[in-house]
């Protein structure tokens, strides 16, 4: 019981002084940033030096991490797929709006499920102005470059009214995103028929759809006919709608 106690203790000192250090760290940082103001942004060449970014602004997140998800993709998605995965495990939010034509790509798109599957809350729109990482409202990271013929050079932004504009910048497009969720077994629905309804709520292209689907653009069409006619929608805006009432999607 003695030695229970004293690594309770222990263990106690131990979160203290972490809490302390991180405390001071923070201070260190706003301190340097008012003395130097050049400090507010810090430049990373190379995807060894943008990994390390990540990884570091990942591990020091305490409550939530936003994030828009677009192409290019320049570098393999398992390093920052683990990152998110571990911070979900942490119980932190994590918020993710994806760009429709990036899902158009069975990888990514498996990723995003994947994802959601873990418990992020994921949203798409038919376009994302920029790849965005934004930590606890007060730390960014985002591409200088806006295409692959740049390579790699992202751009760290610290806590500052940048990050604050970017953090609205995000919540306006999440108001406007649509969801991106699993859908649910409801009258015995298939399934293919509920990864249907998860394309269509994604706002993916009828071409898109089909070819995740593995089907004809005729069969496609048919299958989203039946599934209106079975919830009686006139359109597939309606169909949508309904789909989402029955939490389908």
């Amino acid at each position: 019981m003695a030695i229970r106690a004293l690594i309770r203790r222990r263990e106690t000192e131990s979160e203290l002084l972490a809490a302390t250090a991180e405390e001071m760290a923070t201070a260190y940082e706003a301190g340097l940033l008012r003395e130097e103001p050049s400090r507010l942004v810090e430049v990373a060449s190379g995807e060894g030096a943008i990994a390390a970014r990540l990884e570091e602004m990942y591990a020091r997140a305490e409550h939530e991490v936003c994030l828009f998800d677009t192409p290019p993709y320049l570098a393999p998605a398992g390093p920052q797929v683990d990152l998110q995965a571990d911070l979900l495990r942490r119980g932190i939010l994590s918020r993710g709006i994806y760009s429709a034509t990036g899902l158009e790509d069975p990888k990514i798109l498996s990723r995003a499920f994947r994802m959601v599957e873990l418990g992020e809350q994921a949203r798409v729109l038919p376009s994302v102005p920029l790849k965005l990482l934004v930590v606890d409202g007060c730390r960014a990271l985002l591409p200088l470059t806006a295409s692959a013929a740049g390579g790699y050079c992202a751009v760290v932004v610290w806590h500052s009214a940048v990050t604050e504009a970017l953090q609205k910048l995000f919540e306006l497009a999440w108001q406007q995103a649509a969801p991106l969720g699993q859908a649910v077994d409801d009258g015995g629905l298939s399934e293919s028929e509920r990864t249907l309804t998860r394309l269509l709520a994604a706002g993916m292209k009828d071409e898109a759809v089909a070819r995740h689907l593995g089907v004809s653009l005729r069969t496609l069409r048919r299958r989203v006919s039946e599934l209106q006619e079975r919830l009686g929608a006139a359109s597939r805006f309606q169909l949508g709608m309904r789909a989402s009432q029955r939490g389908w999607v």
